[in-house]
């Protein structure tokens, strides 16, 4: 499972995502998702459906969009291993989209600050000479 973390197409799909391709995140996301083992599949599950959630708000499909983000954050909660992602990080900003996303559905038209895929912080670890 430690390959994932340096499968190009991991590498590929986060920064897809980052960038605002939804869309291609999500396919590349789905792509990964078929040949999951053990704990990537919660993993990749989760990115796969925050990024087709995303998208989905991108094409107007509101109903959809709402669908797939809380699909996605049930999924955040599963993952065991997050490959050094900040899935605390992410599923905070899906949580915080969805009120959002329901606004948009009534007519408002506030621009939307999307979730980027970041490294977790690394703690600080104390000096060995101590």
């Amino acid at each position: 499972m430690s390959g994932l973390r340096h499968d190009p197409r991991l590498i590929a799909a986060v920064a897809h995502f980052n960038a605002g391709d939804f869309d291609l995140a999500a396919d590349a996301f789905e792509e990964l998702f078929f040949e999951a083992i053990r704990g990537e599949v919660p993993f990749i599950r989760a990115l796969m459906q925050v990024a087709t959630g995303i998208h989905h708000v991108e094409r107007n499909q509101l109903r959809a969009a709402i669908e797939r983000l809380q699909e996605g954050v049930r999924a955040i909660d599963e993952v065991k291993d997050d490959f050094g992602i900040d899935f605390v990080r992410l599923r905070a900003d899906v949580v915080a989209l969805l009120p959002k996303i329901a606004a948009r559905s009534r007519g408002d038209r506030s621009r939307i600050e999307w979730p980027r895929l970041a490294e977790k912080e690394k703690p600080l670890q104390a000096d060995q000479g101590e």
